[in-house]
């Protein structure tokens, strides 16, 4: 398969590559244990109308700029595009999709909370890392009530999370709440 490299003029985006009618794009965000990548990928739906195929984050490994930009070729290459080929192909791509309840939210991160963190599989892992990455699943879910979820689920009191919550705020293992409110403030603007 051919892929075009995009070469933009103006320093806007951190990636960009288009093969055929698929174009896709990723942001490089740094975290503080590494990177992410923000994707948007569109191309034309069964119907031969542009739309937007998927929209995604992951996890990247590269250390600099130059590094983030080949990994993400070879992601594109081997996952990125065969995937939004697939997806075009769907009846409905493209159509705005609902967003979930907050039960729906809610029952998503329970499963996945007793699915990732049962006592067989978190290994040699500390509550104090539990309780961040299971919060930080919470978040991204956005799901309602986090806190006492995990306390349920931990046995323990709700007090007792929201010290690991501010532990993990301290060492930044979880983000500031205010720079999450900030930063959704900021979406909200469109800015």
């Amino acid at each position: 398969m051919e892929f075009e490299r995009i070469s933009l003029t103006a320093k806007r985006i951190d990636f960009a590559e288009r093969q055929g009618d698929t174009f896709a794009t990723a942001e490089f965000k740094r975290l503080s244990s590494g990177s992410v990548g923000h994707w948007i990928v569109s191309g034309k739906s069964a119907e031969g109308l542009p739309a937007v195929l998927l929209v995604m984050s992951i996890p990247m490994s590269g250390r600099d700029d130059k590094g983030l930009y080949a990994e993400a070729s070879k992601f594109a290459t081997k996952f990125v595009f065969p995937m939004a080929t697939h997806l075009a192909s769907a009846p409905g791509a493209g159509e705005p999709l609902p967003r979930l309840s907050v039960e729906n939210r809610r029952a998503l991160f329970e499963e996945h909370m007793h699915q990732q963190f049962a006592k067989d599989r978190v290994g040699d892992l500390t509550l104090q890392r539990q309780t961040e990455a299971l919060f930080n699943m919470a978040s991204y879910l956005e799901v309602v009530a986090p806190l006492k979820l995990i306390a349920e689920f931990q046995g323990v009191a709700v007090s007792t999370v929201e010290t690991r919550v501010k532990a993990g705020r301290a060492s930044g293992a979880i983000p500031k709440a205010s720079e999450v409110r900030a930063r959704k403030a900021t979406l909200r603007k469109g800015q």
